[in-house]
């Protein structure tokens, strides 16, 4: 990411500024952007400019940001700006503003300067490459949509040829002493929160794609870890919910169901979410518990009876189906069956549409991805059954990650192989995302090493103010097996979470009247069950769930994992739940 120096959070700063920085947020750390600044102009009055920045050639510019046409009243001369003013006189007295304590600077310390340029940056207009002006003024002194989104190509062209009057270093020096003393050279909470901010963006832009499908009633979408699945699953929930509907909310494990359903509640009174095991419960009563059973006797009771259970509870004489309408996340771990099967070939979906008052012509939204389906699973998941079980649906296929900083999506795409190439097969994708910092890779020396490291490595982001304990999560490769450190250490309190985890009573889905009708965020997110203590989950219990910081334990490191298909899909798997901070001990 490029190193920001800060006068004020990002997200107090106006949208302009916001929208502008959004596209620096992808240039590299030789980059340093001084993002709000004082200079004062010819009259001898303080004001404030946007942006300045050092390239890695050591040259400067400064941005001023506007957002909007920026137009000009040829009949007033009035501009579309809040003062009405001409904003290019605005760009010269913040360029002169700067360029003069640079050359007192230089000349104090007996050398050049480098070259000081400026221009107005317009982050809604889009220019014509063979347009000379715009608004009367000169297409060079203009940053509109395109050279923002190749700002690095546009500042190779820009200064390519201007001579530095002084060294790299010299012109490093004088940047830092003027505006970016005392900044801190790694990631910031500041920094963080921006980039959350623009995930949250990307996120919200996909909800464009129910828009376009607002007629279809019945919708199977399939998309990689990180394209926005959930969200746009909460959010097309909550459109049917708007809609007077009762909407079945339905997820595979009781995690997912634990972290989603404060966000449900939030969304929609008329929305309630179950796992399958809760729905369970809550349909027939008191359910075997998969602690109380061998794994062999847990696969027969959850794959075989239970289903056979609940599909004679919705077939039964008088049952009434409660629902108008169905959304289903990671529905690829609800099986499908056989045209042979006891269920027939809608399988367990067959109790799930009963449930609904028009069946299989309901309005449904089926969110899945068969490439992350629980690979020890018995029985099996086809979309083709699902499509032939329903009325009309229409197939949408979500490409490109939109949930992940650019280092995370390039280490990501690197953890290829054999077993996982259906994983990441599409986070080679050009959709710009924010930077971060690097993913941490520490080896262990030996295994009692662990919890210590864990603790350590938390305490480092909490300190530092770049996670709190809720946003931050363990994952470990078994439920069958959580490593026996989990506890306090260090101060840190870490949670397994599978060891709290219980069938769900049926009236914790009373939702709370309250709710919002504005679209879901994932700043709506709990603060979990234990807010100042650090979730632990095995990896496959925390498929669905997603935090800004994992800290990703008990397994080998890649170049062994890579040759085992079980290990590498459970490597990606837990990889892909970071959004921004990733640390990896083998």
């Amino acid at each position: 990411m490029p190193r920001w120096i800060y006068t004020a959070p990002p997200d107090s700063c106006p949208k302009s500024e916001q929208a502008v920085a959004a596209f620096f947020s992808v240039l590299g750390p030789e980059f340093r952007i001084r993002w709000g600044f004082l200079y004062e102009d010819n009259g001898g009055v303080w004001r404030e400019g946007d942006f300045i920045i050092q390239g890695p050639d050591g040259h400067i510019l400064v941005v001023e940001a506007k957002g909007g046409p920026c137009t000009v009243n040829p009949t007033t001369g009035r501009w579309t700006t809040a003062d009405g003013e001409n904003p290019f006189n605005q760009l010269e007295a913040e360029w002169k503003g700067v360029l003069n304590p640079l050359l007192a600077a230089a000349d104090e310390q007996g050398h050049g300067t480098p070259f000081v340029d400026h221009v107005l940056a317009l982050p809604d207009v889009t220019i014509s490459p063979d347009q000379p002006f715009y608004q009367g003024q000169p297409r060079f002194r203009i940053l509109e949509q395109g050279d923002l989104a190749s700002f690095e190509k546009w500042w190779t062209a820009r200064f390519s040829g201007r001579q530095l009057m002084c060294t790299p270093a010299e012109a490093r020096r004088l940047f830092n002493g003027l505006y970016a003393a005392s900044a801190p050279d790694e990631a910031s909470s500041h920094t963080l929160d921006f980039a959350e901010s623009l995930l949250e963006k990307h996120t919200r832009q996909r909800f464009e794609i129910l828009d376009a499908l607002e007629e279809n009633s019945q919708l199977l979408v399939s998309g990689g870890p990180g394209t926005g699945k959930t969200w746009l699953a909460i959010e097309q929930a909550r459109r049917w919910a708007k809609q007077n509907r009762k909407v079945l909310f339905l997820c595979y494990n009781l995690e997912l169901e634990t972290y989603l359903r404060p966000v449900c509640r939030r969304a929609s009174s008329r929305i309630e979410i179950f796992s399958y095991e809760s729905l369970a419960a809550h349909l027939l009563g008191d359910i075997r518990r998969a602690s109380e059973m061998t794994t062999e006797e847990a696969t027969t009771y959850f794959e075989q009876t239970l289903p056979s259970l609940l599909h004679d509870h919705v077939r039964a004489p008088g049952f009434q189906p409660p629902y108008d309408a169905l959304v289903a996340d990671e529905a690829q771990d609800h099986n499908t069956g056989t045209a042979d099967s006891p269920l027939g070939r809608a399988g367990w979906w067959s109790i799930y549409f009963g449930l609904l008052k028009e069946g299989a012509a309901a309005p449904v939204a089926i969110f899945h991805d068969h490439a992350q389906r629980l690979s020890l699973r018995a029985g099996a998941f086809e979309p083709a059954a699902l499509r032939d079980s329903l009325l009309q649906p229409v197939n949408l296929r979500l490409r490109h990650p939109v949930r992940y900083t650019r280092q995370l999506r390039r280490f990501i795409s690197r953890l290829k192989c054999p077993a996982t190439e259906d994983l990441i097969r599409d986070f080679h994708g050009t959709l710009p995302l924010p930077d971060g910092p690097e993913p941490e890779i520490h080896s262990l020396t030996a295994p009692h090493e662990e919890g210590a490291k864990c603790a350590q490595i938390a305490k480092e982001w909490i300190d530092k103010g770049l996670a709190k304990c809720h946003e931050i999560a363990v994952l470990y490769p078994s439920s069958r097996n959580p490593p026996a450190w989990i506890g306090k250490i260090h101060g840190i309190s870490f949670v397994d979470t599978s060891a709290l985890s219980s069938t769900a009573n049926p009236k914790s889905n009373i939702q709370n009247p309250s709710s919002l009708s504005s679209p879901p965020t994932r700043h709506q997110l709990p603060a979990t069950r234990h807010s100042a203590s650090i979730a632990c989950y095995s990896i496959n219990r925390a498929k669905g769930l997603e935090r800004r910081a994992i800290i990703l334990t008990g397994l080998p490191a890649w170049e062994e994992c890579e040759k085992n298909d079980y290990q590498a899909r459970t490597f990606v798997l837990g990889a892909t739940r970071a959004q921004q901070l990733l640390a990896v001990l083998q």
